[in-house]
């Protein structure tokens, strides 16, 4: 008798343990609507990450904005040249159009 008392005790026990700790569904889990639901709007969040992505792509933006940094330095830096010489001559300094170098890279 007494077993059986603690048997029923340890059961009652586990069960309120359960209750505190875990909120079951009457089912005992998710349901298959649910998990499907889940399951699009990941598949929809993804396609989403991908197109804007392929559309803005951040290494050719990254390559873009650094060739322009490049050439905006260099302007600065033939500018202030140009200004140097013209200084310390007190004279215009005449430059011609023309290819200086041949592109070596980008």
């Amino acid at each position: 008798m007494k077993k059986n008392k603690e048997k029923i005790s340890r059961k009652v026990l586990e069960n309120n343990s359960q209750k505190l700790f875990y909120k079951l569904s009457p089912s005992g889990g998710i349901s298959l609507i649910v998990l499907v639901i889940t399951i699009i709007v990941v598949i929809i969040l993804a396609a989403a990450v991908i197109i804007s992505l392929q559309n803005n792509n951040p290494m050719i933006e990254a390559n873009k904005a650094r060739i322009n940094s490049d050439v905006a330095n260099m302007q600065a830096i033939f500018t202030n040249t140009v200004g140097k010489i013209m200084a310390e001559n007190q004279d215009v300094v005449v430059i011609k159009n023309g290819q200086l170098n041949a592109v070596t890279s980008g």
